[in-house]
């Protein structure tokens, strides 16, 4: 699989055992596979594709069970 990290988390909210509740859970979800990202540092920036899928996840344009079905 191509984004196993994304997978990971968008079933994990799909079957309800975690949420998008936090900048932190959409950083999990959206930035995980990035070679940028390193989880747990104190860095902050947000790539404007971070910010255009975060606003399409919140606005629900973007539904995780057909993103997770694309993947496979």
């Amino acid at each position: 699989m191509r984004f196993p990290r994304f997978a990971e988390k968008a079933r994990e909210v799909v079957e309800g055992r975690s949420s998008l509740s936090s900048i932190e859970d959409y950083r999990e979800l959206l930035c995980g596979d990035c070679p940028f990202y390193h989880q747990g540092e104190e860095e902050n920036l947000e790539c404007g594709s971070f910010l255009l899928l975060k606003s399409w996840l919140e606005k629900g344009a973007l539904d995780l069970e057909k993103l997770l079905d694309a993947l496979e």
